[in-house]
């Protein structure tokens, strides 16, 4: 026989009835089984009766009812709830029932067609909102009362004044009678109307916790971590072939709401210990790909530039504190190997990269490319090109790169109010570069060695 909406009440509050129970019968038991007497086993079941007897009568399922309705003020329903924002918050909680999937391309309450309902209020209560939950083949009391009747509880009664006075009751757990705001949900609302004579509009910016979509999500989070997706996930490990698809959330967080008494917070916090997952909402990282530099009139363009601004700020303030009494050997070794040497073998660094880019050989053959022909001579180091490769050979454009690395270098350490830097440093910054330039080209590999 299917069960019905009704039987599933009843069990409900049967099942009740036994948790109550059940600590008396445990005491009758054991007393039972510790003594033979009879006058102490009768005592024993009297005394049982006598405490079970209360128990009893509050659980026969008109009178439970009849009290889980007056109660059912203490709590509302909710799939957003106001608390989950700031525990001493006042505001009405929201339920929303309704099912829209739109074409908006986002996840909202609305888009859940099983919609988990949540419980906010007097924490003692909740086995009502327990009892408005139970569903049956898509039916639950919530959606009987939204329809205006509570067929499922005539089972229990043929009294109609007490069917009203049950539906009446239990209609106030479907929201507030009166909604109301609170400074401490934080909600701001948005003027989207120009118009100073029509009805002003808003558009809600921070809507109230969706407590029904985090249910959703946690449960989601939650099934790819236990149960079977827990033997997906070794079988993935250990290599081996599993039929069903492997399904993660990488990165989440985790929220908690309620401390030590999440109850307080709602039902479903509860249930969630007080736990509320979040998903990865940082911005993605990108790895820069290496490109031609087409667009680059030099090999000291934007990118150097950006890679050297440590080096050179370090660079201009050394030169800044200089005084006379350094003019020595001392200075001028930390000024070669400590600020120039570093320099140089950024400039290296950045033109072995332009080089490694094996695909794009031949780059500077383009109508396009903007890059000073000696630096593209010693930068499309496979250009398949004859001729190119022939003038590259003859070493000419080692002069050029070393004589404009000395000049690039002399203005980006100009400062005319504090020192000054002329032919002389420019020379010297050139030799340094073209020695090592040298050195470096006899260890780079040419078009063919490979």
């Amino acid at each position: 026989m299917e069960l019905t909406l009704s039987d599933a009440i009843a069990d409900y509050i049967e099942q009740r009835k036994k948790t109550k129970l059940e600590p008396l019968q445990k005491a009758r038991d054991k007393l039972l089984e510790n003594s033979d007497d009879p006058t102490q086993r009768s005592i024993a079941t009297a005394q049982y009766n006598e405490a079970a007897a209360p128990i009893e009568s509050a659980f026969n399922p008109e009178n439970w009812l009849t009290d889980a309705a007056k109660r059912a003020k203490q709590i509302s329903l909710a799939t957003h709830a106001a608390k989950f924002t700031h525990s001493d918050a006042k505001a009405s909680s929201m339920l929303v029932t309704d099912t829209h999937i739109g074409s908006c391309g986002y996840i909202t309450t609305a888009s859940l067609s099983n919609k988990a309902i949540d419980a906010v209020g007097n924490a003692a209560a909740l086995d009502v909102a327990k009892l408005l939950k139970i569903t049956v083949n898509n039916e639950s009391l919530i959606t009987q009362l939204q329809d205006k009747h509570i067929d499922a509880l005539k089972a229990f009664t043929s009294d109609e004044a007490l069917l009203s006075e049950w539906q009446g009751g239990f209609e106030k757990a479907l929201g507030d009678e009166k909604l109301s705001g609170h400074t401490l949900t934080k909600q701001l609302y948005y003027p989207v109307n120009s118009d100073a004579m029509s009805e002003p509009h808003y558009h809600l910016l921070c809507p109230l916790f969706s407590s029904s979509l985090a249910h959703e999500l946690h449960t989601q989070v939650t099934k790819t971590r236990f149960g079977e997706a827990k033997e997906i996930r070794d079988a993935r490990k250990k290599g081996h072939f599993h039929p069903e698809l492997a399904e993660s959330f990488p990165a989440t967080a985790v929220q908690n709401f309620g401390g030590s008494k999440p109850q307080n917070i709602s039902q479903l916090n509860s249930e969630r210990y007080g736990q509320s997952f979040l998903l990865n909402s940082a911005p993605p990282t990108y790895q820069a790909q290496s490109k031609p530099p087409l667009t680059s009139q030099s090999v000291l363009n934007r990118e150097f530039n950006f890679k050297t601004s440590a080096f050179i700020r370090e660079f201009k303030a050394f030169l800044a504190g200089l005084t006379a009494q350094d003019r020595n050997f001392k200075t001028r070794y930390k000024r070669d190997y400590v600020f120039v040497q570093p320099l140089i073998d950024c400039l290296f660094n950045h033109a072995v990269q332009i080089q490694s880019l094996t695909e794009h050989a031949g780059w500077s053959n383009n109508q396009n490319c903007q890059m000073k022909h000696q630096h593209a001579l010693w930068l499309d180091v496979n250009n398949p090109n004859q001729s190119f490769q022939s003038e590259r050979e003859k070493g000419d454009w080692l002069e050029v790169v070393a004589h404009d690395f000395s000049l690039w270098l002399l203005r980006k350490l100009e400062n005319k109010q504090l020192y000054l830097l002329g032919d002389a440093e420019q020379k010297y910054f050139k030799k340094l570069c073209l020695h090592e330039l040298k050195s470096f080209e006899r260890h780079t590999q040419k078009l063919g060695e490979y």
